[in-house]
């Protein structure tokens, strides 16, 4: 009995243990005319910590950090425009290791219409689709960015600019690791199997006694 007890504790911890075999790095190349500041949080509603921040539109500013397995995160930027339009947000985002996805369900994310929420109020409050009718990255006014994704979207709160914050966010959700859900399972498949195996025992043993 005891060694059954053991065995569920054992089990039970695996299912709870994150992954720590490889850490999985977020990272972004981005820029936005005219200004902005990247967060990385656990709450939509709170900015968290800063990644990354930019003043001067024509150089992509370039962030890595590492994620921690288990946690949902959500990628927050803060945009500026500050001396009228056009205004918009441009970047790129991959996640190494498969231990994450992007709102798309892959590892790469653009900006776009898609998969980003945006409002001019702050985090915290209800997001809506940005508009993505400037074009792609390499559109004028503003050239190619080539170290931002061609497919990427220059993005804002609505087609003629607006001069203030536009705040946007999109999230990074974790994948259960599938090397522990197997091993739970069976690991409980084993212990089925130890406790059918010792009441057949204890069922012979009592037949035995019962004849002698």
């Amino acid at each position: 009995m005891k060694a059954s007890k053991k065995f569920i504790s054992i089990l039970i911890f695996l299912a709870l243990l994150p992954s720590a075999v490889s850490a999985t790095t977020l990272t972004g190349n981005l820029t936005v005319d005219d200004a902005f500041t990247a967060y990385l949080s656990t709450d939509d509603s709170v900015a968290g910590t800063p990644l990354v921040s930019g003043d001067y539109w024509p150089l992509v500013q370039t962030f890595s950090t590492t994620l921690t397995p288990g946690n949902t995160y959500y990628l927050h930027i803060s945009a500026k425009d500050v001396f009228g339009p056009p205004s918009a947000f441009l970047g790129s985002f991959e996640l190494s290791g498969t231990d994450f996805i992007f709102a798309n369900g892959s590892q790469s994310l653009v900006s776009d219409s898609a998969n980003w929420g945006v409002n001019t109020t702050g985090f915290g409050f209800s997001f809506n689709s940005p508009y993505d009718g400037f074009g792609i990255n390499g559109v004028e006014p503003w050239g190619t960015m080539p170290s931002i994704a061609s497919n990427a979207h220059w993005i804002w709160t609505g087609p003629s600019g607006t001069v203030g914050e536009a705040y946007f966010t999109t999230t990074i959700s974790p994948i259960p690791e599938p090397g522990i859900y197997s091993m739970f399972l069976a690991g409980l498949g084993l212990l089925g199997f130890m406790v059918r195996h010792k009441k057949n025992l204890s069922h012979h043993t009592e037949q035995e006694v019962k004849v002698s």
